[in-house]
């Protein structure tokens, strides 16, 4: 990935954290709440189609309250006759402290100067 392209990206995850004030909720429309209990494991699946389209979702979150341990790709046909169905990306969390958080997920074509096919945001309950 070019080094421009590095810079983008950094560059459009900071303006959507930056356009938040008290939560980013409150500026954009978001997923439903994810609760998620300390030290144990959830789940946040989306639709996908990298190799066809060519983009990706990339991750922003807090280090501070998650962890990502494992993303992976499921496609959505087991045949390989037809080309272009889409599946899902599997990403998996565990929380390392109590409070709220989001997870911000682009979808992006990295090589086109960070062109973003869709946006979506996870507001994060963790409790104990």
């Amino acid at each position: 990935m070019g080094r421009c392209a590095i810079i983008l990206l950094a560059l459009a995850f900071f303006l959507i954290g930056a356009a938040s004030a008290n939560s980013i909720c409150d500026n954009a429309p978001c997923e439903k709440v994810v609760n998620a209990s300390l030290g144990k494991e959830f789940i946040v699946s989306v639709e996908s189609n990298p190799r066809s389209t060519g983009f990706d979702w990339w991750t922003s979150f807090d280090p501070q309250y998650v962890n990502l341990v494992n993303a992976t790709y499921i496609p959505g046909n087991k045949s390989t006759v037809m080309v272009g169905v889409p599946g899902r990306e599997v990403f998996t969390f565990v929380p390392k402290s109590t409070g709220d958080t989001e997870l911000t997920m682009l979808y992006l074509q990295p090589w086109e100067n960070g062109t973003i096919g869709g946006r979506k945001i996870y507001p994060i309950s963790i409790v104990k």
